[in-house]
């Protein structure tokens, strides 16, 4: 024992001394860095990685730098697939709601093909990047839960996913070199990247300098020569693209849960802070302000669904005073009453009876109000016929129309999955607009109408403004129907028709989708 006293003692003094290389002042010993695992990616994976960068540059090419199309179409029925192999590959079983989704991205991607209306193309181009999103989401966690709490899906769905495994795109390619066959395709495929660059630029220069040359590669590639350095920037924004593609769908097979439903539950609880008190305060003014405001134009308002006119009005001013200001006084109810739901104190999901009568009231005014404004629509369309804008905002006005409905029944069935019941609202809805090809029906309903006599005039200025799906309707015309509609205009119908089919046909991009084909065929 006093021997251990002894050591201990000197081992306490030896600290005082710098030149001690005792316990305390050895040098510390370096830990070993344990390399990270390996992640094996299977064949399918390897494959798919290809066909995301692949995708990634059609993209670029065949939807935000020239829509094509059938070709645009096809593009995103790879894409689609791509998804799906990439999915099932994972031992995932498609419920019915994923696979009613599958074959909406299916149906949606025909739409490039339909119509040529570059509007409708932008609207389905986000909505197929929203339900890809929505759909690879649900794999994660689940489609009910995505739908239920879409707030809080769309960031992850967009940012999240995309971004949280960029490089193992990469990495799938790279591992494929153990096959030989995938070793020489990568070789293959980074000879022609190293090389596209350096093609590029030279054969732009030979083109500026001998027309032969430019002529030349202009009908070999198809590809006009002053676009041949644009495809140097396609290729590399196509490979970032097809990285984040292919991050969005390892994420969705290799990460256990993405959106939880309990911890959106809790998020969803601790925005329930405002007394309720004061949300009736501040939603009272307005309620009283609409009764004040029905009572006062009841006459002016019963004139849309009557078919006559408020003294003083003609049908263009009836119809254009206070549309657009209705349709906004819409949109503010529906934000309104979304917030006092989602913001109210509420005890689990028992909401409180003055919050039902106060949701229910405003969305009894909106649903007046909706339908106040696509009443004066209808009758300036009656009078005065269709253009884009009329069709769009009542479109619009219809979807709101429903979406207070919904909200109705909402206020006494709690637990029902409004998300998931707005998607189907608003997937039907948009795919009415989208395939009923609107700039047709609207060129030949303003046709019939003034053929029939029911308009005084046929604005062929409207058609020029509009795509090629409004000159389809018209070749389905005669020639003498053609020469009433533009008798006004004083010009050879018969020329107009054939310089505009000459016009479609000097662009083969343009010749790619059915009003094309169409005029291709009617006009001779």
């Amino acid at each position: 024992m006093n021997e251990q006293n002894q050591i201990n003692q000197n081992e306490y003094q030896n600290l005082y001394d710098p030149n001690y290389q005792g316990i305390l002042n050895a040098p510390p010993q370096a830990v070993p860095v344990q390399p990270k695992p390996e992640v094996h990616y299977s064949k399918t994976e390897q494959i798919c990685a290809f066909l995301a960068m692949l995708a990634g540059f059609l993209f670029i090419r065949f939807t935000l730098y020239h829509e094509t199309g059938i070709f645009t179409t096809l593009f995103y029925w790879l894409l689609i697939t791509v998804e799906v192999i990439f999915v099932k590959n994972s031992g995932k079983t498609f419920t019915k709601s994923e696979k009613f989704v599958i074959i909406t991205m299916y149906l949606f991607s025909c739409a490039y093909f339909i119509t040529a209306n570059q509007t409708m193309k932008i609207l389905t181009t986000l909505f197929l990047i929203l339900d890809s999103g929505i759909f690879l989401l649900g794999v994660s966690s689940s489609l009910n839960t995505v739908l239920r709490f879409l707030p809080e899906a769309l960031p992850l769905s967009a940012l999240v996913m995309p971004l949280s495994e960029f490089g193992k795109c990469f990495d799938a390619v790279k591992q494929s070199k153990g096959n030989t066959v995938w070793k020489n395709a990568g070789y293959v495929l980074g000879g022609l990247l190293i090389a596209l660059p350096l093609t590029c630029i030279v054969a732009s220069l030979l083109c500026q300098a001998d027309e032969n040359m430019s002529s030349l590669l202009g009908n070999f590639l198809k590809i006009p020569p002053e676009d041949l350095l644009i495809l140097v920037p396609q290729l590399l924004f196509g490979i970032l693209i097809g990285c984040a593609i292919f991050s969005s769908m390892y994420s969705a097979t290799h990460k256990t849960i993405l959106l939880d439903e309990e911890t959106c539950e809790k998020k969803a609880e601790g925005c329930r802070f405002i007394p309720n008190v004061m949300l009736y305060t501040a939603v009272t003014p307005v309620c009283i302000l609409y009764v004040l405001y029905f009572i006062s134009q009841m006459q002016y308002f019963t004139g849309g669904f009557t078919g006559t006119l408020a003294d003083g009005f003609t049908y263009a001013e009836y119809a254009r005073k206070g549309f657009f200001e209705l349709c906004w006084v819409c949109v503010i109810n529906l934000a309104v009453i979304s917030a006092i739901g989602f913001f109210a104190r509420m005890t689990g999901s028992v909401k409180p009876l003055m919050l039902k009568i106060y949701s229910v009231f405003l969305c009894f005014c909106s649903l007046f109000l909706a339908g106040t404004a696509i009443a004066k629509m209808f009758l300036y369309i009656r009078y005065y016929g269709m253009t884009r804008l009329r069709v769009y905002t009542t479109w619009f006005m219809f979807l709101l129309v429903i979406g207070f409905m919904v909200l109705i029944v909402r206020q006494f069935r709690y637990s029902l999955n409004i998300g998931k019941i707005a998607y189907i609202v608003f997937t039907v809805m948009f795919g009415l607009l989208v395939f009923s090809r609107p700039d047709e029906w609207i060129t030949r309903y303003n046709a019939n109408q003034y053929l029939a006599g029911n308009l005084k005039e046929f604005d062929t200025s409207v058609i020029h403004k509009m795509s090629d799906d409004a000159w389809a309707g018209l070749s389905f015309y005669s020639t003498d129907e053609l020469v009433r509609l533009y008798d006004a205009d004083s010009m050879d119908i018969t020329e107009v028709m054939k310089n505009t089919k000459q016009g479609i046909q000097a662009d083969f991009y343009d010749t790619l989708n059915l009003s094309a084909w169409e005029m291709m065929y009617n006009v001779k």
